[in-house]
């Protein structure tokens, strides 16, 4: 959904997850659950365990980090896969935290929205506009559209692709905005966008493996995110 006309040339993608959404109780959650779970089959299996094994996960670019624990601690076996990791996905929705407002976002997406036009692009359906818009800055974003509204999702660039077509805008007026390398980072400079990357959460850690994957800006958090899109946008951002 478009929600009025565009007020700006440079459009700001913000990834739902990382960005705009705190996702640090979910992340505690599932680091219950799965140690829960496979510590019936995986004898000893710890927190620190899961710890290694999440950071592995990260460290090989691995798209689906949860699924990534199950396949490789239940021996690569896909009936007891299949069993377990259904089972985690049932104590999940049952469990999981309401979505979390970022603390600070709102006041960086205000700054940002009297000079951009803002859209999201994170792997969220229409929960994150009722978040949105209890937190009076829906109004902020000119484009309204979340996973909901496609079929295809990060990393591959097709979801970016339809994206600025749907929007109406040209990729290389677009800065997209990420917690991760892999999904975020990498698809976005595909299509020629500028990228901002926020150390946050289970991919804070995440590390370029060669010169293009390095984003255009990184911060440890949203705040001072307005200041960094302006300063990307013109051109004028110096890394430490």
């Amino acid at each position: 959904m478009v929600a009025r006309s565009s007020r700006a040339e440079a459009t700001v993608l913000l990834d739902a997850g990382g960005v705009i959404l705190d996702e640090s109780e979910h992340e505690a959650v599932r680091a219950e659950l799965a140690v829960a779970l496979l510590r019936e089959v995986v004898p000893g299996y710890t927190r620190d365990t899961y710890q290694a094994d999440i950071e592995e996960a990260v460290y090989r670019f691995c798209p689906l980090v949860y699924e990534y624990v199950f396949w490789k601690r239940l021996g690569r076996n896909p009936g007891e896969f299949h069993q377990q990791y259904t089972a985690y996905q049932r104590a999940w929705e049952t469990r999981k935290p309401p979505l979390k407002l970022m603390a600070g976002i709102e006041e960086e997406v205000r700054a940002m929205a009297d000079e951009f036009n803002l859209g999201i692009a994170g792997q969220y359906g229409g929960e994150i506009l009722d978040l949105l818009e209890h937190a009076d800055v829906l109004d902020c974003f000119i484009f309204r559209l979340t996973q909901d509204d496609f079929a295809l999702t990060k990393p591959d660039p097709r979801y970016f692709e339809q994206i600025v077509r749907v929007f109406g805008v040209a990729p290389e007026t677009c800065v997209m905005v990420g917690d991760r390398i892999d999904k975020d980072v990498i698809p976005a400079k595909q299509l020629g966008m500028k990228t901002i990357r926020i150390r946050t959460g289970l991919h804070r850690n995440q590390q370029p493996r060669i010169p293009f994957e390095i984003p255009d800006a990184e911060l440890d958090g949203v705040l001072g995110l307005a200041a960094a899109v302006r300063k990307v946008v013109n051109g004028t951002w110096m890394s430490d």
